[in-house]
């Protein structure tokens, strides 16, 4: 039977942006990928900034790649009770799909630099290889040093390095938002309507921080 790939793209999409679709593109074309499945975090243990509502976040991919025919989305995290653990969610997803089911965890590479600060970092590799994309920003040289730790050393044929240019954060974009400027060029325009129809990441009234205390 043949072996089928499926990269795999984690995060919390707070929100999801141009950005996120161009690796998955990218990746999926380097690698003959069938599909690129998108799992938004729930309850995303590493991160301290404001996060939107998982529904809202799960909505917003789902938009985002509503006219990608081989891009999906799951609830796979949204809906399990405590943090996403990375290992947690790999190891179900290779149950789920089989030994034929090559899987690839796609990341940035600040994602990779705190590899050793998630649950059972190691054990990812029982489950999937790694597709890391290079960003303007990156830290290149915790990365390299990263890869010479003997831990690591023995899987580094899993961690496949992407050289990119793209460089859009999710924490700029909210910071736009709340300043009232455009974020056009970096989100879709689809995301954009229900950013604004659910009224998400704006700054809030002094009234309104008056009440929420109450």
């Amino acid at each position: 039977m043949r072996e089928k790939k499926i990269g795999i793209m984690g995060g919390t999409f707070n929100p999801v942006h141009f950005g996120h679709l161009e690796i998955a593109k990218k990746a999926k074309q380097i690698f003959n990928l069938e599909e690129v499945l998108f799992i938004p975090s729930g309850t995303p243990p590493h991160k301290t900034e404001e996060v939107a509502p998982k529904n809202a976040r799960y909505q917003m991919v789902l938009k985002a790649i509503s006219r990608f025919k081989d891009f999906h989305c799951s609830r796979i995290e949204l809906d399990r009770k405590g943090y996403s653990y990375a290992v947690d969610t790999f190891s179900g997803l290779h149950q789920m799909y089989g030994q034929n089911t090559k899987l690839f965890y796609i990341m940035g590479m600040d994602s990779i630099n705190e590899l050793f600060s998630w649950k059972k970092p190691l054990e990812l590799f029982n489950f999937c290889e790694i597709i890391v994309f290079t960003r303007p920003k990156a830290k290149r040289r915790i990365f390299n040093r990263l890869i010479k730790f003997p831990p690591l050393k023995k899987n580094k044929d899993k961690i496949h390095v992407v050289e990119s240019k793209i460089n859009i954060a999710s924490s700029d974009i909210r910071t736009a938002i709340k300043k009232g400027d455009p974020i056009d060029k970096e989100v879709p325009k689809i995301v954009i309507k229900y950013i604004g129809k659910r009224k998400l990441y704006f700054k809030k009234s002094p009234r309104q921080s008056k009440k929420k205390r109450k």
